[in-house]
């Protein structure tokens, strides 16, 4: 609560003074109840008066305070948001840049070995397919629920990482058309998560739809 004196509040106190003065006047002069009660009267109306509009000016600070704090604690929320949907937009942006290198690196593996290329460098071969697989929603590994899949991408790329890990188990070369359905199901994940990044960045929202 505060106790700041301000110049209205030395100018009630002049005039309380002032008129006890006059009651002690008018006392020592006419010293009957009336003129006692009277001046009375006065000083206590003066007196409410004053005490009122103190309460009334602290509860205006008040509530100016409890705005403020509202105003600041809003603004510091939507910061921390921004910052949050920044960061997770940007870890998603690297996240799509790395699938694409990955991608990139086994397509031309498969296709490079079914014409008549080197052989393949299996512990690479392994190494990308590792990290593609890695970057993927597990989920997607699993069998897909009877109410509907969330994960069909990450499924699909999941299954043609299958295909192509079982052929190289059976020593069935790895060919074009595992890389071309590679490319399909990853193209589709990717235009995926990039669509959510767009949203979420527009809307400020993490998950927006």
């Amino acid at each position: 609560m505060s106790n700041d004196v301000t110049k209205s509040d030395v100018g009630v106190a002049v005039g309380i003074v002032t008129a006890i003065v006059g009651v002690l006047a008018d006392l020592k002069f006419d010293s009957s109840v009336t003129t006692a009660l009277t001046a009375a009267g006065v000083i206590a109306t003066a007196l409410s008066s004053y005490l009122k509009s103190r309460s009334a000016a602290r509860s205006a600070r008040e509530s100016a305070r409890e705005v403020a704090n509202i105003a600041a604690s809003a603004s510091i929320d939507n910061t921390a948001k921004t910052v949050l949907v920044q960061t997770v937009t940007a870890e998603r942006a690297k996240w799509r840049a790395e699938m694409r290198d990955q991608t990139e690196r086994l397509a031309a593996i498969l296709r490079t070995h079914e014409r008549s290329g080197p052989e393949v460098d299996w512990v690479q071969f392994d190494r990308l397919r590792t990290g593609i697989r890695l970057r993927l929603n597990p989920t997607g590994r699993t069998p897909a629920p009877p109410e509907g899949d969330t994960h069909d991408a990450d499924r699909a790329v999941h299954q043609v990482l299958d295909a192509i890990s079982n052929a190289g188990k059976s020593g069935t070369s790895p060919n074009t058309t595992l890389a071309d359905v590679l490319e399909e199901h990853m193209a589709s994940l990717l235009k995926g998560e990039w669509d959510k990044s767009k949203r979420e960045a527009v809307s400020g929202k993490l998950g927006h739809r």
